[in-house]
């Protein structure tokens, strides 16, 4: 059962919110709109309890990167793959660098519950930030990319971090706690960290 905005979820404070939609540049609105329908679809095509359960579990895994810097710390802890731990923690610091601290303060877009309340969802707490890009997305798709220069038995193991990468980025529009061109601009962010923290660690070492 997903339980939609009621009187008992607290919003944001409006300071906290960035530009209302109704104050939106034109083609933001556009955007947005069709965003919110993607969004509207999912929950209507996918949204059951067994995902209600999963998906907040997933998104977990991406909270302040912690399934990354988890992954990072065994890196550091074998002496054969400490450049590649270093690589990953570049990658997610510049994902935070570029999206979180960066570009979240330029666009200031408001988040899809704010928005379209009906959107609201009960199985986690509300974000306080801007939405634009998708944090969660930037750090993953960072540590991934860099986790993709790690040697490794068969190329094809190189595409489990980019699956864990993509469901955390997925978690992200079931909760619609993101519009899923957050999502894709946290993706663009993600790749091009991950890419420099191999030159920033490969240029440093």
């Amino acid at each position: 059962f997903r339980a939609r905005a009621r009187a008992s979820i607290r919003f944001p404070p409006v300071t906290e919110r960035g530009r209302h939609a109704g104050t939106m540049p034109v083609m933001l609105e556009r955007l947005t709109s069709i965003d919110i329908s993607v969004l509207h679809g999912i929950q209507n095509a996918l949204q059951s309890p067994v995902l209600d359960t999963v998906m907040p579990f997933v998104t977990s895994l991406g909270n302040l990167a912690f399934i990354w810097f988890v992954i990072a710390a065994l890196l550091l802890s074998k002496k054969e793959y400490r450049f590649y731990g270093a690589v990953v923690i570049t990658a997610i610091a510049a994902a935070c660098l570029i999206g979180e601290i960066g570009i979240k303060n330029i666009v200031e877009r408001p988040r899809p519950f704010l928005v379209d309340p009906t959107l609201a969802t009960q199985l986690i707490e509300l974000p306080h930030t801007f939405s634009f890009p998708s944090g969660h997305t930037g750090s993953s798709f960072a540590a991934a990319t860099a986790l993709c220069f790690l040697p490794m038995a068969h190329p094809w193991f190189k595409a489990i971090p980019l699956l864990g990468a993509a469901s955390i980025a997925f978690s992200r529009l079931y909760l619609c706690v993101h519009y899923p061109s957050d999502v894709l601009g946290g993706i663009i962010v993600g790749v091009i960290s991950g890419l420099i923290g191999m030159l920033v660690v490969k240029y440093l070492v």
